[in-house]
């Protein structure tokens, strides 16, 4: 068996492998200009790529997405997760003959659009490969799509006469909430002329799909038209497996596999009542993932994934649920807030409480196993129970987060925890060993509890019995190998946030638990076990024991509200920022928050109606700007004169030279400055500073928005996040990273927007393929890892959206309340890591409300957290303001820390309101009027956007000093077919590739940098 899938091309390119990591930032210049001159001066390439300067090079390109899609295929067969595997059903040898079931298991024929939502399928049926449309897109793609069907009959022998029908069957997906279908064909289908296709052949496997598809403002429906909630089997499908069970049990099927091609959890827990053997997550595999899948089927490779998400049987037992997707209330005195509000009536009409409190995914499942354990907290009781009778761990979970098989079987053998002062790390050494037949590759993955006693209870700091902590992957390991892997858990994560109390984070007084285990559930009963307690059960409802040998441990003796007290990324006093967001503190009606304390008398079970007070209309209506009293005049700062710098002499420039940065900003006119704000894809260029125009665009899982300056095609359409996620391999997911920001380098492409951090609040996320986990904790470290990627090369990684935006059922606007503790180690957590300890330089705010403050607005959020708190240096963006009033408070989000409007551009969306509605006219118009804070905050603004980006490859072949002059560009005509559109080219970056250096300004045309000045800048 072969274990390990070739990255050669990758390998070649980026240095992983045999090649330290730190090769990736040090390779020596080799650019090659447009007319095959060299560059003469290193010093100009600040950023460069792997793959060589000149992003006009076919090869270069070629060479690269040829990398992402053996990159792509990687991931997936290193992600994608066995959940179940009996009686030797897996591998299935190469050459099998295989029937494959299930109607979205086959592309249709019907050249259809799907409907609702942004992005998806270009089909309405087949597998679901990516949030986005991939080789389908209007751009296209140099890598083409590998189709489901072309992987499984490159290493399968398929049955053919089902293949036909299902293609022209006129069943499908339709993915909207009008027509939300799971686009099963029907019993009758299956006629008998379509069984005997397999009656004496293509036998050796019924190989079953069962998909699952959602998009942007387009949800899941907790329950369809029929009552039955979306992620459970429907009628169709059971129907399906129950044939495909009879044909097994008459001898014709020798096994049943099952793929789960999704991003959402589905209810999958009754599989083994039909007969199926084997069970595989594929999420959503992209371009090239099918073919990780395949190799995973033949054994070519070992599966070593484990889940990012639980897989609940049923998701409709979460105490989430109550505020959730279609369960999202209208205010009590709906009529008062609209007379009140004077934005558009939808952007201010519902709201939604996280009434659950930290409770999400296993972090609710987990702790209510203990207590039922233990006997406490009423957690036994019906509260919550989807069977009706005392709640049973059993009867809820199918698979536990952090759960994976593999071919072979794993020791892992907990050697010993240190703890490090210098870093404020432990240090977790565990070591593995292969006690099976085969090559694998296992993951270590570290749980902490931490104690709940008495002051815990009294001021409402919640403690989930587990929580992931850090974790770590072997190499392949042969038959009998072994390795020791290292885990650092930083003592950090092992601090909770007391809103009540001290109102910072603090250290429980007790015993804390770090424990290694194969999931989120067998670590838990590791750490009962290591407390003497019986009574366990394993995810198959088995008795277990547990094993005390895989848990370390300590006792606190006296609680410390000190040591994080103080930021550990700034000087900062960390304290309560979101009091506002907790409904129970803003005197209307008050909700319970779940509390281990009681499970049964703090679940979730209905919702509260909620009157909005007076105040809380004031801030829905959203116009709260003031000046404040001690406001600068706009007379006491001096705009539009020249300093002699340009934007390249800003080029590492301390953020806190305040002297240099003064002087640069003195340059700009009002004007100027508010002209960067309005964005499409990219900003304009300002001549008087030598600053290129921006290029930007949305990432998710493919750099579809911006394109390839060689040939106008999209990027690489890359597996679901959470696939890469699922890796739980920190070199996987930095390869990734590096990848992408190598394809923005050929784009031109300075500032990505990418998802990622928001949560799997409810498994019925429509954007959950976009996100990494239900758990905020993945997204600390993952986000880190893609940040520090991203940004060493030059490209701003963005994330989204911040914060709370969990859904997308009403997402325009909700008020969203949530209390401090939950907001800060589950919602902000999952994007701390980026900002405060990846150096990431790009963020785009949520849809949605902090309370009844919209998130653009919150300055709590986007300065005192963001940017004082955690230490970043940001330009922070807003979702796109197209359509959405609500949005264009421009005095109220520059206020709170706003650098500029996604999709705020005459022409796009705004022309119909008039251009004096843009924020660059606006903002001038108040500054105009006597406002010396708005002119204040607009030069804090322009400093953060600018120091942003001239950190980014936008700097790249400017010399110090430079000027510009507008000529036509020799690519004008070059490039075959292309249409170089108004006010979105990137800009300066590509002056790097051209011999006089070109770049780009607002209107397309080439600007091209002053010999004299380049001469002078050497």
């Amino acid at each position: 068996m072969l274990n390990n899938v070739s990255r050669r091309g990758f390998l070649k390119a980026i240095g992983f492998g045999g090649a330290s990591a730190a090769a990736l930032a040090t390779a020596a210049p080799t650019a090659a200009l447009a007319d095959n001159t060299a560059s003469t001066d290193a010093s100009l390439y600040r950023f460069e790529g792997e793959y060589g300067c000149d992003i006009m090079s076919q090869d270069k390109l070629q060479e690269l997405e040829n990398d992402c899609a053996e990159q792509g295929a990687y991931e997936v067969a290193n992600g994608l997760v066995l959940l179940r595997n009996e009686n030797g059903a897996l591998p299935l040898a190469a050459g099998s003959k295989v029937t494959l079931l299930g109607q979205n298991s086959i592309e249709s024929t019907i050249e259809e659009e799907a409907s609702g939502g942004f992005g998806g399928p270009a089909k309405k049926s087949g597998p679901f490969y990516s949030y986005h449309s991939g080789g389908d897109s209007t751009k296209g793609a140099l890598i083409s799509t590998v189709t489901y069907l072309e992987a499984m009959k490159g290493v399968y022998e398929v049955n053919q006469t089902l293949v036909d029908a299902y293609q022209t069957s006129g069943y499908k997906r339709v993915k909207s909430t009008d027509e939300p279908e799971v686009g099963e064909a029907p019993s009758s289908f299956y006629t008998d002329e379509i069984k005997a296709s397999w009656a004496s052949d293509y036998n050796d496997a019924a190989i079953v799909m069962l998909t699952r598809q959602g998009s942007e403002d387009c949800d899941l429906l907790l329950k369809d038209p029929t009552g039955v909630s979306f992620m459970a089997l429907h009628q169709e499908e059971k129907d399906l497996l129950s044939m495909v069970k009879e044909q097994k049990e008459a001898g014709v099927f020798k096994r049943v596999v099952v793929l789960i091609n999704s991003s959402w959890a589905i209810e999958i827990g009754d599989l083994p009542d039909y007969g199926v053997d084997a069970v595989l997550w594929v999420g959503a595999p992209g371009a090239t993932g099918f073919k990780g899948v395949a190799q995973v089927l033949t054994g070519e490779v070992n599966p070593s994934g484990h889940l990012v998400d639980t897989f609940a049987k049923n998701s409709l037992s979460a105490p989430a649920i109550t505020y959730a997707q279609e369960n999202t209330p209208t205010w009590k005195n709906l009529d008062a807030v609209l007379e009140g509000c004077k934005d558009t009536d939808k952007f201010v009409s519902y709201y939604l409480v996280y009434a659950e409190n930290i409770y999400v995914g296993y972090k609710y499942y987990e702790t209510r196993y203990e207590d039922s354990v233990l006997g406490q907290g009423n957690a036994a009781s019906v509260a919550g129970s989807s069977t009706g009778s005392a709640w049973s761990y059993t009867d809820e979970i199918a698979y536990p987060f952090g759960y994976g098989l593999s071919y072979t079987d794993f020791e892992q053998k907990l050697d010993g925890a240190t703890f490090d002062s210098a870093s404020d790390a432990y240090k977790v050494s565990v070591t593995v060993t292969n006690k099976g037949t085969v090559a694998g590759r296992s993951v270590v993955q570290v749980y902490a509890q931490t104690p709940y006693g008495d002051y815990e209870k009294t001021n409402k700091v919640e403690k989930s019995a587990v929580q992931l902590v850090g974790f770590g992957k072997t190499a392949e390991l042969q038959a009998g190998a072994s390795e020791t892997v290292e885990v650092e858990v930083e003592k950090y994560l092992l601090a909770s946030y007391d809103y009540t109390k001290a109102k910072s984070y603090i250290l429980s007084a007790g015993d804390y638990y770090l424990a290694v285990g194969d999931d989120s559930h067998d670590a838990l009963n590791n750490i009962l076990a290591a407390k003497g307690v019986s009574g366990m059960v394993d995810v198959l409802g088995k008795a277990a024991e547990g094993d005390k040998d895989k848990v370390y441990t300590w006792n606190e003796a006296s609680l410390d509200a000190t040591t994080y007290a103080k930021s550990r990324y700034s000087d900062t006093t960390v304290t309560n920022q979101f009091d506002d967001c907790d409904i129970n503190t803003l005197g209307c009606e008050t909700v319970t928050y779940l509390s281990r304390s009681d499970w049964d008398a703090t679940f979730p079970v209905e919702q509260v109606a909620i009157t909005a007070t007076a105040d809380m209309i004031s801030d829905l209506d959203g116009y709260t700007y003031e000046v404040p009293a001690d406001a600068p005049a706009v007379s006491d700062f001096t705009q539009g004169v020249d300093a002699g710098l340009t934007f390249a002499d800003m080029y590492g420039v301390d953020y806190d030279d305040d002297g240099t940065w003064d002087s640069f900003l003195n340059q700009l006119t009002v004007e100027e400055m508010a002209s960067i704000m309005p964005d499409n894809n990219g900003s304009i260029a300002l001549d008087n500073i030598a600053m290129p125009a921006s290029y930007r665009g949305d990432d998710m899982d493919q750099l579809e928005q911006v394109h390839f300056k060689l040939t106008d095609q999209s990027g690489f359409l890359w597996p679901s996040i959470m696939l890469s996620a699922a890796t739980f391999d920190r070199e996987e997911i930095a390869r990734r990273a590096a990848l992408t920001a190598n394809e923005a380098f050929f784009m031109g492409c300075n500032e990505i927007w990418t998802g990622g951090p928001n949560i799997h609040r409810t498994p019925f996320n429509g954007r959950a393929t976009a996100y990494y986990s239900e758990d905020g904790q993945v997204g600390y470290f993952v986000a880190k890892i893609q940040s520090e990627e991203c940004q060493k090369r030059g490209i701003i990684f963005g994330l989204k959206h911040f914060c709370l935006n969990d859904q997308e059922a009403h997402r325009e606007s909700a008020a969203t309340f949530c209390n401090e503790q939950a907001i800060r180690e589950q919602y902000m957590r999952a994007f701390e890591g980026a900002y405060a300890k990846g150096g990431c330089q790009g963020m785009m705010t949520a849809f949605n409300r902090m309370g009844t403050t919209y998130c653009g607005h919150c300055k709590e959020l986007l300065t005192n957290v963001l940017r004082e708190e955690w230490g970043a240096h940001v330009t922070v963006c807003s979702d796109a303001v197209v359509g959405s009033d609500y949005k264009k408070h421009y005095s109220e989000d520059v206020a709170a820390g706003m650098t500029y409007w996604c999709w705020d551009t005459a022409g796009f969306g705004a022309a119909s309101e008039g251009a004096s509605n843009l924020s660059k006219d606006v903002i001038p118009q108040m500054i105009e009027a006597g406002d010396g804070y708005m002119l204040k905050l607009l030069r804090q603004a322009t400093k953060d956007h600018v120091y942003c980006e001239v950190n980014s490859i936008m700097v790249n072949g400017l010399a110090a000093g430079a000027t510009i002059e507008h000529i036509t560009p020799w690519w004008e005509n070059a490039l075959t077919g292309a249409k170089v559109g108004s006010g979105i080219l990137a800009a300066g970056f590509l002056g790097l590739y051209l011999a006089k250096g070109y770049v780009w300004d607002k209107d397309g045309e080439g600007v091209q940098a002053d010999a004299q000045s380049q001469k002078g800048g050497e």
